[in-house]
C-alpha cells in the first residue's frame, strides 16, 4: 500500500508539472532569469551596505515579474514563490546579517530551478537555450542604454541590471556550450566577453550593441530562429494600445489575472523601450507614464474598482500616451 500511494503521489506531481507547461517557454525562462538577476544585484548591494539599492532591486521580482509567470507555475510553486518573496523582504527590512539574506535568496533560486524543471527536456535543448540567451542579452542591452550615458552611470539600478543579465546569459551559455557547433560557440563566447568588457568600462552603447548583435546572430544560427528586427517606437505604442484595450476587456469579463498580465506586458515589453527617448523630450510626462503603467493601474486593478472607474483610468493613460506619441513623431 505504501508503494502504491507513492506511485499515486508521483503521478499527481508529474501531472501537476505537465499542467504548468508555459504558454511561451522562452519568455518564461527569461523572466525567471530576470528575477535572478535582480536578486543577484540586490545581494551585491546588501553585502556592500547599500540597503536602499538592495531594496530597489528586490522589489522587481515580486512586484512586476511574478505576474508574468504566475499562470505558468504549478499551485505549489506559486505558494513557494510568494513565501520566498515574503522571507526576502522580511530579511531585508530587518537588516539581518548578509549570510541570512543570501540563505533566503538561495531558497528562492532553488525554487526557480524547480520552475525551470517543469520545462522538461525543452530546458536542455540547445536551440531553446540559444533563444533564451539571445533574449536575456537583448534585455541587458536595453538596461545599459537606460543606465549609462557618455561613459558615466546615470542610473545605477539599470547599470547593475545590465551587468547581472549578461552574467545570467553567460551561465546559460556555459551550461549549453558543449551542445553548440564549435564555430558558433567560439564566436558567441567572444561576443559575450566583449559585451562584459564594454559594460565594465562603461563604454559606448554602440560598442555594446555591436557585441550583443554579434552574439545574437550566432545564437540565431544555433536556434534556427531568425533574429527579429528591433521594434520601432510606433510598434511599441501600438502594442501598448492593444494591451490596454485587452486589459479593459479582461477586467470587464472578471479575468483579473489576465488583465494584470496585459498591464505588465504593456509596461515591461513595450513602454520600457520608450522611456529613454521620451525622457529626452518630456521628463515629466515620461515619469508620469512610467508610474501609471508600472504601478498605478495595477494597484487600482487589485482594489477591484467598478469597470467604468478602471476604464477611465486606462483611458487617461491612453490620452497621455497619445501626447507621448506626438512628441516622438509617431
Amino acid at each position: 500500500m505504501i508503494r502504491r500511494a507513492s506511485f499515486i503521489f508521483l503521478g499527481l506531481a508529474l501531472s501537476s508539472a505537465a499542467l504548468a507547461a508555459p504558454k511561451d517557454s522562452v519568455k518564461f525562462a527569461v523572466t525567471l532569469e530576470q528575477m535572478r538577476g535582480h536578486y543577484d544585484a540586490s545581494l551585491l548591494n546588501y553585502r556592500n551596505g547599500d540597503l536602499t539599492m538592495a531594496a530597489k532591486h528586490a522589489k522587481h521580482p515580486a512586484n512586476e515579474l511574478y505576474a508574468a509567470v504566475r499562470g505558468d507555475l504549478t499551485p505549489a510553486l506559486q505558494q513557494k514563490f510568494l513565501a520566498d518573496y515574503a522571507r526576502i523582504n522580511q530579511t531585508l527590512a530587518a537588516r539581518k546579517p548578509y549570510a541570512e539574506y543570501q540563505k533566503v535568496m538561495n531558497t528562492f533560486y532553488a525554487d526557480v530551478d524547480a520552475a525551470l524543471a517543469t520545462l522538461g527536456t525543452t530546458r536542455n535543448d540547445p536551440k531553446f537555450a540559444a533563444q533564451v540567451i539571445a533574449q536575456i542579452l537583448e534585455n541587458a542591452e536595453h538596461e545599459y542604454e537606460e543606465g549609462v550615458q557618455g561613459g558615466k552611470v546615470t542610473n545605477l539600478a539599470e547599470y547593475q541590471d545590465a551587468i547581472y543579465y549578461v552574467a545570467r546569459a553567460r551561465t546559460w551559455f556555459d551550461r549549453s556550450a558543449r551542445s553548440f557547433p564549435q564555430h558558433q560557440r567560439d564566436e558567441t563566447a567572444a561576443a559575450l566577453r566583449d559585451a562584459a568588457a564594454v559594460i565594465a568600462r562603461k563604454g559606448d552603447v554602440k560598442a555594446l550593441e555591436k557585441a550583443i548583435d554579434q552574439a545574437r546572430e550566432e545564437l540565431a544560427e544555433i536556434s534556427g530562429v531568425e533574429q527579429a528586427a528591433k521594434s520601432s517606437n510606433a510598434t511599441y505604442f501600438a502594442n501598448i494600445d492593444r494591451l490596454l484595450a485587452a486589459a479593459k476587456g479582461h477586467y470587464a469579463g472578471g479575468m483579473l489575472d489576465d488583465a494584470e498580465e496585459a498591464l505588465i506586458d504593456a509596461y515591461l515589453e513595450n513602454f520600457e523601450y520608450l522611456e529613454s527617448p521620451l525622457a529626452k523630450k518630456d521628463q515629466a510626462l515620461e515619469t508620469k507614464l512610467e508610474k501609471t503603467l508600472r504601478e498605478d493601474l495595477r494597484a487600482l486593478l487589485k482594489s477591484k474598482p467598478s469597470a467604468p472607474k478602471f476604464n477611465a483610468a486606462v483611458d487617461a493613460a491612453l490620452t497621455d500616451l497619445k501626447k507621448a506619441r506626438a512628441l516622438l513623431g509617431e
